[in-house]
Order: structure tokens, then sequence, then C-alpha cells
């Protein structure tokens, strides 16, 4: 079983090329939906948070406010190196689980934000994707689907390894400054190349 590493800064179209990966069959693991599942009430990410932060970031329900914590994390780099160090073992267990279920596969994709700064999934993947676009365009499809202050946006987009740097890193790089249906169109491509790649009918 082959295994992709799809990665982009938030904005750059993540979401998009999963879905047209899933539409051609292909098994996608996604780490923030992960995070999100490990995070809910008494699963084991919601538990060590409360461990370590007590009823600070939950709500009256004890659910976790994901949007409190999110803007505190994005604050305070002393935060964000605290909450990775809970998060992340955690969802690399899980995600190694999730892999074995697709052994049988011809390939699959992880989804991984942050492929390059972690750096935890390298040895795990056989190649790196990266769905890449303009800081501008990146910056206003942000502001577009999360509503969020602009501020928050830039520091964001500041803690992620910097565009020039994950382009260099990557082995391949899809472009998604255009539409959906352009995303599609690229995905679908790298989709039959990797196929030819994978059964060495192309070097």
């Amino acid at each position: 079983m082959y295994i992709i590493g799809v990665t982009g800064g938030i904005g750059s179209g993540k979401s998009e090329a999963a879905k047209a990966f899933l539409s051609l069959s292909v098994p996608v693991i996604d780490l923030d939906d992960i995070a999100h599942e490990i995070t809910q009430k008494n699963y084991p990410g919601y538990i060590e948070i409360k461990k370590h932060f007590g009823d600070k970031y939950l709500d009256k329900n004890k659910k976790i406010l994901r949007k409190n914590l999110k803007v505190d994390i994005f604050n305070s780099r002393k935060l964000k190196k605290e909450i990775e160090s809970i998060l992340h073992p955690i969802i690399l267990n899980e995600c190694k689980k999730e892999i074995i279920k697709y052994k049988s596969e011809e390939y699959i994709v992880i989804m991984i934000a942050l492929l390059f700064e972690t750096e935890n999934y390298l040895k795990l993947i056989d190649e790196s994707l990266l769905i890449d676009c303009d800081r501008e365009i990146q910056f206003n499809r942000v502001q577009s689907r999360d509503k969020l202050e602009k501020n928050l946006i830039e520091s964001i987009i500041n803690s992620q390894l910097s565009r020039d740097m994950k382009i260099k890193r990557a082995d391949k790089v899809i472009n998604n400054n255009l539409s959906k249906a352009g995303l599609k169109d690229q995905v679908y491509r790298y989709h039959n190349d990797l196929k030819l790649r994978i059964n060495g009918q192309v070097k």
C-alpha cells in the first residue's frame, strides 16, 4: 500500500482535494476529523485537556469551546505547544490504527495540515502532495468561510510553515488558485499518474 500525505495551509483547498480523492474511491484519513473526534466529551483528547486546564475551555454542557481554544492557541505559542504535546500523540496513534484498516488498498491519502511542521508523519508516508494557493486567495477563503477576525487569520497563516518552504519540501504540488472544478481535474490527473507510477509503468 502506497501512502500519500496531502498538506497545505489553511484555506488552500485540502478539503476539496479530499472530496476529489473520495469520488475516485480512494480511502482518505483526515487528521482534523480524528482531532475533532478525540476531543468529543469523554474521549481521550478531551480527558487530557480537562486534566490540564480544568473547566477553562468547557461550556455549560462540559463540551470543549473550540473557538475559544483556537483563539487562545494562535495568540500563545506556549499554549499551542502545550496543546500539541497533548493531542498529537493521540492523533498519531489513531491514524496508525486507521492505516491498518486499508492495508489491502493500492494507495490511501492522509490529510495532514502540519505535515512539514511536526514531521511526525514523514516516515509514515511514501509521497507528499501540497495543495497550494496565493496568500491573498488563502486569506479571502478563510475569511469568507470561517468569519474570523483578520488578525487571527494572519496569526494562523503565520504559525504555519511558509508557502515557499512547503513548495520546496513537497514531492508534488497542485496549484489551487482557480475553481473547485479545476482542482478536481488536477487531482484526477494526479491520481492517474500515480497509478501508473505505482504499477511501474512510469519512472
